[in-house]
């Protein structure tokens, strides 16, 4: 009966143990799940902020007025190798510390000698070796003395000739500085009279900045101080099709967006694209007047013109007071086309009337690739 009570009570923990086990794989399992969840949540969250944030619309027109003054260069201030002169005189003097210690130790030595072994003839010879060693350290003192100064004349020329050195330096990087700064203030003048090679330059470098969530490409034609900007759109692809919220169970509840909603938010981040390359373009370029740009989406078999709008160059700044991009090409009578649900149809692209019979090798180019 004992035997029977004891596998019995060793059978429960058996099955306890196990219970516990997966109990604690439910728990593991369970906690993955959430940190999912959590995840894919701020993810969903992160893309609609970033898709929202093209919509911040500003217009900063570059101040090249304090650019075309040549930044001074720094003046010299030449190291101070003074402490040369007490490191060599130190030197010189620690090199002749033996020879005249010793010789006075010879002299003292002699002086002891004479007192304890007095007599004439130790008299005779310890005063003859006295004034020997007193006729050397008399030397070897102005040996010292000669050493002194001789050590001393070379580290003020080593000073001088460090101090040449740092000139000669010092004038070799001031004449790069001052090449430089000529270089960049001739780049800003062929820029400011809208010289097409400072202008790619420039829109390369500053449109390289420009910050989107979505890859966009980009064709800029200018001529006669007019900038063409075509804007290859991105599809509706980029727009989440689904609002994402978090329970407080930690599940994620998904909900289709309505068609109008989804529309607008295509819409919105369209326009937004396209206002803020033409606004670093106009900002960045002083010589270019109204921007004429267009939002191209490529098709299978051709492509079509969705948004087409001119900005002057007087009115940009306005966007700075735009509550959206949609308001914004309101207010520079944008060109486009849609029903009630925002569905953007095909409409004829807007086409600067200067360049009417121009010819096209005239027109200067510059193709970019945008996504950060």
């Amino acid at each position: 009966m004992l035997a029977r009570s004891d596998e019995t009570t060793s059978t429960r923990e058996k099955d306890k143990n196990k219970n516990n086990e997966r109990s604690e794989v439910r728990y593991f399992k369970g906690e993955e799940q959430f940190e999912r969840w959590r995840k894919e949540f701020i993810q969903h969250q992160d893309n609609e902020l970033k898709l929202a944030a093209v919509s911040k619309l500003s217009y900063e027109p570059a101040n090249y007025d304090s650019l075309l003054v040549q930044e001074p260069f720094p003046e010299l201030v030449l190291t101070d190798h003074s402490y040369l002169i007490g490191k060599a005189v130190t030197k010189a003097q620690d090199s002749y510390n033996y020879p005249i210690g010793a010789r006075i130790a010879i002299i003292v030595s002699l002086v002891v000698i004479l007192v304890i072994f007095f007599s004439p003839i130790v008299l005779l010879i310890s005063a003859a070796l006295a004034v020997a060693a007193a006729v050397s350290l008399y030397f070897t003192k102005k040996d010292r003395e000669n050493a002194i100064i001789g050590a001393e004349q070379e580290a003020r020329e080593e000073m001088a000739r460090r101090n040449e050195q740092e000139q000669l330096v010092y004038q070799e990087k001031k004449r790069q500085h001052e090449v430089k700064e000529t270089s960049r203030i001739a780049l800003i003048q062929q820029l400011l009279t809208g010289e097409p090679g400072a202008v790619r330059a420039r829109l390369d470098e500053a449109l390289s900045h420009l910050k989107l969530p979505v890859v966009v490409e980009v064709d800029i034609d200018f001529y006669a101080d007019i900038p063409f900007i075509k804007v290859w759109l991105p599809t509706k692809a980029v727009i989440p099709k689904q609002t994402c919220e978090m329970l407080p169970s930690g599940r994620l509840q998904f909900q289709d967006k309505d068609t109008r909603v989804f529309n607008k938010q295509y819409f919105e981040l369209c326009g937004a694209v396209i206002l803020q390359i033409v606004s670093i373009v106009l900002a960045n370029i002083p010589a270019f007047q109204d921007a004429y740009a267009a939002g191209i989406i490529k098709n299978e078999l051709t492509d079509d013109c969705i948004l087409s709008v001119k900005v002057p160059k007087e009115e940009v700044a306005s966007i700075n007071r735009a509550s959206s991009a949609i308001a914004a090409l309101q207010t520079f009578s944008g060109i486009y086309e849609c029903d009630t649900a925002l569905t953007l149809y095909p409409v004829e692209m807007l086409y600067p009337p200067e360049w009417e019979d121009v010819d096209k090798q005239q027109v200067r180019s510059l193709k970019l690739r945008i996504f950060k």
